[in-house]
């Protein structure tokens, strides 16, 4: 029987405690000493619940001895991708990550590298950064990084966020949007954190190269191909190429080089009326450039969906809906 089985039972009103993770040493530093109070305890061949109470005790006075200084400024686990792609909803992408953990440093403090997210021409990052003593940093500071991937650099954007955890770190979260699809399995990526504050270069940037499988994400992903030319109530039309959907988002990807405005933007209303706004955009009318809509965390289910186009006011530039599936 393990004796974390008889810990879980035990009942305690912690709601005056900030609820923060040890720390891999603290756990370690505590652990040692509860097993150091356990070989004191006879008979050593048998458990008794008086045993695994005390050890209990034990364990709780250590946790709760530790000065609010030191919590303060322990390193905890910290938000994963699927919050920042949609904090809203509860999402698992376990099955399209790529777990990393890899640590680089440098005179501004050290970046952990977490894990990855590949998405149809969209690239996920999330990093934890220790601040070096002397760096001012907070949530408005950002850091930045170039990606090429298999040797290019598809990049047409790159958003991010950063989201303390506590005085002493922080999560960096990054998309890039890339200007094509990726199509093999297996990317190799070269991920290079050297802009601080979008402006100004990093001498010496944290730099990673890591393998990438998106196997599973090629294997879920749906494409329909709708290749539909619509006329718009603001003159001009819009050609409607796809639309992709993934297990992390769908995107619509169209032309609007025969449009007289670059303010043509798609909702996806469902068969039951509801209406999704997209997550982030890109519209361009000149000749050559590919405009989207991608609506993070939505995907396809077994139900009818359809496009209505739409300017940033909220007019609706045509009249009937168009069909998806």
């Amino acid at each position: 029987m393990s004796i974390f089985k008889e810990l879980n039972h035990i009942k305690l009103d912690l709601s005056e405690f900030e609820e923060i993770a040890l720390s891999n040493d603290e756990q370690k530093r505590i652990l040692k000493q509860v097993k150091k109070k356990i070989s004191s305890q006879k008979p050593k061949k048998m458990w008794t619940r008086a045993g695994i109470t005390s050890v209990a005790v034990c364990a709780l006075v250590l946790f709760f001895t530790i000065d609010k200084e030191t919590i303060a400024s322990m390193p905890f686990v910290g938000g994963i991708i699927e919050k920042y792609i949609n904090p809203n909803e509860t999402l698992n992408y376990s099955a399209y990550k790529t777990a990393i953990g890899e640590t680089a440093e440098n005179e501004l403090g050290k970046l952990t590298l977490n894990e990855v997210v590949m998405d149809d021409r969209q690239l996920f990052l999330s990093a934890t950064f220790e601040p070096a003593k002397d760096v001012n940093f907070d949530y408005r500071t950002h850091i930045t990084p170039k990606v090429k991937i298999n040797g290019k650099d598809y990049t047409i954007a790159t958003g991010g966020q950063t989201v303390p955890l506590n005085r002493n770190m922080f999560m960096i979260y990054n998309d890039i949007t890339l200007n094509q699809s990726m199509r093999t399995e297996n990317l190799q990526i070269e991920v290079s954190y050297n802009t601080w504050n979008f402006d100004k270069k990093i001498e010496q940037p944290w730099t990673f190269r890591i393998t990438a499988s998106q196997a599973k994400l090629l294997e879920d992903q749906k494409a329909f191909e709708l290749n539909k030319t619509i006329a718009l109530h603001n003159k001009g039309t819009v050609t409607i190429q796809k639309v992709v959907a993934t297990p992390i988002s769908t995107t619509v990807y169209y032309d609007l080089s025969q449009s007289t405005s670059e303010d043509v933007y798609f909702k996806i209303q469902s068969a039951d009326g509801a209406l999704k706004t997209y997550s982030s955009a890109f519209t361009s009318n000149h000749a050559g450039d590919v405009s989207f809509v991608r609506f993070n965390g939505l995907t396809l289910e077994q139900t009818k969906y359809f496009l209505i186009a739409y300017d940033s006011k909220g007019h609706r530039l045509h009249q009937e809906p168009i069909p998806i599936n």
